[in-house]
C-alpha cells in the first residue's frame, strides 16, 4: 500500500520527466508539480522546502518561470516577502507547448525546402554526385517525416483545444 507522500513523490517524478522531455531542467518540473499539488501561493522558502532544492536554485528558476509567463510573483503584505502562483492552466500549457512545437517544425520545413533548392542546383560528377543524390533522398525523407509529425501535432492540438473545457 502506498502512502500519500509516496504518491505525491511519484507525481513529481512523472512531471519532472515530462518537463525534461521538452528540454527543460528537472527543477522546473519539480517546482511546477509542487505548485499543482499545493494549489496555493508559495514563498521561496516553502518551494525550497517542498522541492529539496536550495533557495538560490529555486529563485533562479522562479525568475525564469516568471519571464516565461508560467508563474506570477507579488509581494505578500502580511508576510513581507514575495509569493508565487501558477498563472496557467495545465491543459492550456500542454496545448501551448504543442503549438510552439508546430511553429518550430513549420520553420524547419521551410529551411529544409531552402536546402533542397540549394542541393538541386549543385552539379557534379562521380562520387560527389552520388553523395548529392543521397543527400537529396535524405532531405526528402526527413521533410516528409517532419510534415507528417506536424500534421499529427496540429490534429492533437485541435482536439486538445476543443476538449479543454471538459478537462
Amino acid at each position: 500500500m502506498s502512502s500519500l507522500q509516496e504518491i505525491k513523490a511519484e507525481f513529481v517524478r512523472i512531471y519532472e520527466d515530462m518537463v525534461r522531455a521538452k528540454g527543460q531542467p528537472a527543477i522546473l518540473g519539480r517546482i511546477m508539480a509542487v505548485f499543482l499539488l499545493e494549489g496555493r501561493e508559495l514563498s521561496h522558502k516553502e518551494i525550497s522546502d517542498l522541492t529539496g532544492y536550495s533557495i538560490s536554485s529555486v529563485s533562479r528558476t522562479l525568475d525564469q518561470m516568471v519571464r516565461m509567463g508560467i508563474v506570477h510573483k507579488h509581494k505578500d503584505a502580511s508576510m513581507k516577502h514575495f509569493v508565487f502562483h501558477v498563472s496557467v492552466d495545465f491543459s492550456e500549457m500542454l496545448a501551448n507547448s504543442l503549438e510552439t512545437m508546430i511553429k518550430v517544425y513549420e520553420a524547419q520545413r521551410e529551411e529544409m525546402k531552402n536546402l533542397m533548392r540549394k542541393v538541386s542546383v549543385l552539379k557534379s560528377k562521380g562520387k560527389e554526385q552520388v553523395e548529392i543524390n543521397r543527400l537529396q533522398t535524405t532531405l526528402k525523407k526527413f521533410e516528409k517525416a517532419v510534415e507528417f509529425f506536424e500534421r499529427v501535432l496540429k490534429s492533437a492540438t485541435k482536439e486538445l483545444r476543443s476538449n479543454l473545457r471538459e478537462l
